[in-house]
């Protein structure tokens, strides 16, 4: 019998950000479509069209069922929300998420999003290793990132980040697989995790240094 997981749908934890907002972490469940639309509507154009690539004004029902109703094995979504009155409606603050690939089934796609106003506050680093955590419970030993390769000093960067990477280079698109360093499932957001590779590269994304490709922004609307 396998050993039960931590990031099971049982799965909570409270937390506080940098600036004292109380945050709740737990798995997305389908019921979950309302406040992924609510938070979608308080995202700057600017920042929907980072998610998906185009102007986007609200997200389709199929959209919706596609991001909430995973199977949190090889699609697994961990949403953040404002821990407040358990009377009032969650206000989501942020989502990440990571998809298993079918060759080779230890490599998976991952994204993270956070609102507008929970930017700079340190929940992104919070989800990001939550993520892994969850990746590492599920076998999931590298994540691959796709990147536009239109910018000139593309590849410096990228070795900067990390020089022990694999990356494929086609149409215009870098493909990378960084391995995952590991985690336990309670890390605290400090330490060794956010100085690797894959910290890196999503933090050269979050400050626009490094844009995805549409490939993994349909992470968001497949």
């Amino acid at each position: 019998m396998s050993e039960p997981r931590f990031f099971s749908l049982d799965y909570v934890e409270h937390a506080v950000l940098r600036d004292g907002t109380p945050v709740r972490l737990r798995l997305v469940r389908p019921g979950d479509k309302d406040v992924l639309r609510t938070g979608f509507d308080r995202l700057s154009p600017e920042a929907r069209y980072a998610r998906f690539l185009a102007p986007k004004s609200s997200l389709s029902e199929e959209e919706l069922r596609y991001l909430c109703e995973v199977d949190h094995e090889n699609h697994v979504a961990i949403g953040a929300v404002l821990d407040g009155d358990a009377t009032s409606a969650p206000v989501g603050l942020g989502i990440a998420r990571f998809i298993r690939l079918s060759d080779p089934p230890n490599t998976a796609e991952a994204a993270i999003a956070v609102a507008d106003e929970a930017q700079h506050r340190g929940l992104g680093r919070l989800l990001f290793l939550r993520l892994l955590g969850a990746a590492t419970e599920r076998g999931i030993e590298r994540f691959r990132c796709e990147v536009l390769g239109s910018n000139s000093g593309m590849a410096g960067l990228l070795a900067q980040i990390s020089p022990d990477r694999s990356v494929e280079v086609g149409s215009g698109v870098m493909s990378i697989e960084i391995a995952l360093p590991q985690v336990t499932p309670t890390q605290p957001p400090i330490g060794e995790p956010l100085q690797s590779p894959i910290y890196r590269l999503f933090r050269a994304v979050a400050q626009n240094a490094v844009e995805w490709s549409g490939a993994v922004r349909s992470l968001w609307r497949r």
